[in-house]
């Protein structure tokens, strides 16, 4: 069998085909004398996968890095819900559950190519033709899994790993599964966005009657349940969607002869994937932009949209960049050059007002020598300072984790969460929060800090930090975190 791509409306057996675009060419390229098999059989598959780099959704998806930025936000092109990049850098953990069911192909259609007067080959036939559709059913779900405190992030990652081991053919829900996923509600908020392909007349010749459904989720147990009746529905041939075209090249075919040279887009492909890393960037980074009140900006609304204006510009220069790739393959081995995400990215934070905030300490009523440090956005009277540093007062930032102190209402009791706030926690009421970056941002946030609590009571000490803290922890420390450099 040929390569596959994405099914999309329009489709017909014969129609040229742009694989760097994924788009539609001329139709009645090839005829195609078709040879209909009425039960063919089917292969089927069920796994789940983490996923550590965000290409992999859109490679999972069979969308091409070219289609990808050429059909950002176009209807029935992009699914832009799966492909949310802001959603996958602030997830802690992100997985993938994939059941797949496909139909057989016929191998004895017989093929012609027809030629058709054109100044553009390329641009008329493409460099493929569509041979065949594969019909069939495709579940597939993103898991988004958010620690709510990023200090036990190891543990949830333990948790989430015997968890996803009840999804595939063999998986079961026993009770080390039950008390992942109930560790999991515990400790992390769950996002889980599926779309279901599929169809209900398997003899159809048009795929039946189809429907492509999306929906959001958090129940692990619930996705498990559609998972496996997706998998079990393909015995009674309830999935007979049109999910993808084969395509066939033109070279194979006998009367093709020298007609033209089809572009060989391979290599332009592989490079494409950094130009879709950089745009899904600058989309996430826009994203941020337009999330952040305009009074947060040093320099207000002028400032917000002067930066917004320069990510459209960025992407669109990316994309145009795309489409010259279409037309001049050779392009793909040029260097871009657009300004890369991780500048413009340091060039937006650098623009954002952050707060000042103070660690102190703070000693503890009737107690011969106990105290808790906290930070707090104010000087206490009565506390003794210890440092203060800039950090941000709102929490829409990529990249950010907000801190919260909290107190204990009954006692002399005192949190501080990293990915949570005190608020909720029973008992407790917050006494201050603020945003950081977990994770140090060069040429921005390298100033680090890191929070201990006490070994026999609930206080807390704060300190600044350094990467021997990081290799050698203090004895019952935290977590670190890193600020705006002062």
């Amino acid at each position: 069998m040929g390569e596959v791509v994405p099914y999309k409306a329009g489709m017909q057996h014969g129609q040229g085909y742009n694989t760097y675009l994924q788009s539609l060419c001329v139709k009645d390229a090839v005829t195609i004398d078709r040879h209909e098999d009425k039960d063919p059989a089917f292969t089927r598959e069920y796994d789940s996968e983490f996923i550590e780099e965000y290409e992999k959704i859109a490679k999972s998806m069979k969308i091409s890095a070219g289609a990808a930025v050429s059909g950002w936000g176009q209807s029935g092109n992009v699914n832009v819900s799966i492909l949310n990049r802001s959603e996958f850098e602030s997830s802690t953990l992100t997985y993938e559950v994939k059941v797949l069911v496909q139909h057989q192909v016929s191998v004895l259609d017989k093929h012609s190519f027809n030629k058709i007067e054109t100044s553009n080959p390329h641009a008329t036939y493409g460099d493929r033709f569509i041979a065949d559709f594969i019909k069939g059913g495709h579940f597939y779900a993103r898991v988004s899994i958010t620690a709510k405190n990023s200090s036990e992030t190891s543990e949830l990652k333990q948790s989430a790993e015997l968890a996803m081991t009840m999804y595939g053919v063999s998986g079961k829900v026993t009770q080390e599964v039950e008390q992942a996923v109930s560790s999991i509600k515990r400790n992390a908020s769950v996002k889980i966005t599926i779309i279901e392909s599929t169809g209900t007349n398997k003899n159809s010749t048009s795929g039946g009657s189809f429907a492509v459904q999306a929906e959001e989720s958090s129940d692990l147990l619930a996705v498990k349940a559609k998972a496996d009746q997706f998998y079990k529905d393909a015995d009674t041939g309830k999935h007979s969607y049109i999910l993808f075209a084969v395509l066939g090249k033109y070279r194979n075919l006998s009367n093709f002869g020298s007609y033209f040279v089809p572009f060989d887009y391979q290599i332009a492909s592989l490079r494409s994937w950094a130009l879709f890393n950089d745009f899904t960037l600058y989309k996430a980074i826009e994203t941020m932009i337009k999330a952040v009140p305009a009074g947060k900006f040093k320099d207000g609304s002028e400032r917000k949209t002067q930066l917004s204006n320069q990510a459209i510009n960025i992407f669109e220069n990316i994309r145009n960049r795309v489409h010259r790739i279409a037309e001049h393959p050779e392009v793909a081995k040029e260097t871009p050059d657009h300004e890369k995400p991780d500048n413009f990215r340091l060039e937006v934070l650098k623009a954002i007002k952050t707060v000042d905030f103070h660690a102190q300490s703070k000693i503890i009523p009737n107690t011969d020598d106990y105290w808790t440090d906290m930070i707090l956005p104010s000087k206490g009277s009565s506390e003794e300072h210890l440092f203060t540093f800039p950090a941000f007062d709102f929490g829409d930032l990529i990249g950010t984790e907000v801190i919260s102190f909290g107190k204990k209402n009954s006692a002399e009791d005192y949190i501080c969460l990293i990915g949570e706030r005190a608020t909720s926690v029973d008992g407790y009421k917050e006494l201050s929060h603020f945003w950081i970056f977990p994770d140090s941002v060069e040429k921005f946030a390298m100033d680090m800090y890191a929070v201990s609590k006490v070994s026999t009571r609930n206080l807390m000490r704060v300190y600044a930090a350094d990467q021997r803290d990081i290799e050698n922890p203090r004895p019952h420390q935290r977590f670190w975190f890193f600020v705006p450099n002062a």
